[in-house]
């Protein structure tokens, strides 16, 4: 059974949040399921992200996309790999890494800097959020965000749901010292 299959059945339990994002295509949505001891180093993604908690909660630390230099923007290609079904549990499969994609990091430790490697992180101003059971946090498309994830005390699950949209800011990617400009997609919005 592929991935998209075995959790299409879950979507309904969370219905797309059109009330916020009614002028935005919806790109794809995701599922995030895990023991809430997590931590997602601190990259960016290419989407207007509307993500919503349902067990647990979430700490962000963000960062503002004129930040990019003190952040010192680093690519690694994505894996691709699909999800079988296998004696009544599933299997991973590797396929090795895609083309034309590649996933954004920072290779600065944010919760611990090396300001000798990286002089210029000192000029970059996080901002600090938790999003708990039933609220929802919109992160704007190529906003730096690190996420630490907590358990829920009684179920010791974390689960969030976000909903990915075409961005209406673009830029070239992969591309460190490229500006942000408006998506040709929105220019009626304007």
């Amino acid at each position: 059974m592929k991935s998209s299959n075995a959790f299409a059945i879950l979507k309904p339990d969370v219905p797309e949040i059109k009330k916020y994002f009614h002028e935005l295509e919806l790109h794809h949505q995701n599922i995030w399921i895990g023991d809430g001891q997590t931590l997602g180093k601190m990259h960016f993604d290419e989407f207007e992200n509307g993500l919503i908690m349902i067990k647990g909660s979430k700490q962000f630390l963000l960062y503002d996309p004129r930040d990019n230099r003190n952040l010192y923007e680093g690519h690694i290609p994505e894996a691709k790999f699909e999800i079988e079904e296998e004696y009544g549990g599933y299997k991973l499969i590797r396929n090795g890494l895609q083309e034309s994609t590649s996933m954004v990091m920072a290779p600065v430790n944010v919760l611990d800097p090396d300001y000798v490697k990286f002089p210029l992180f000192k000029n970059s101003k996080p901002m600090n959020c938790t999003v708990g059971p039933g609220e929802m946090l919109f992160l704007p498309s190529y906003w730096w965000h690190e996420v630490q994830s907590f358990p829920d005390l009684d179920e010791h699950l974390n689960i969030a749901v976000n909903f990915w949209y075409e961005p209406f800011f673009s830029k070239e990617f992969p591309c460190a010292t490229c500006p942000l400009d408006i998506n040709p997609k929105y220019f009626d919005l304007l």
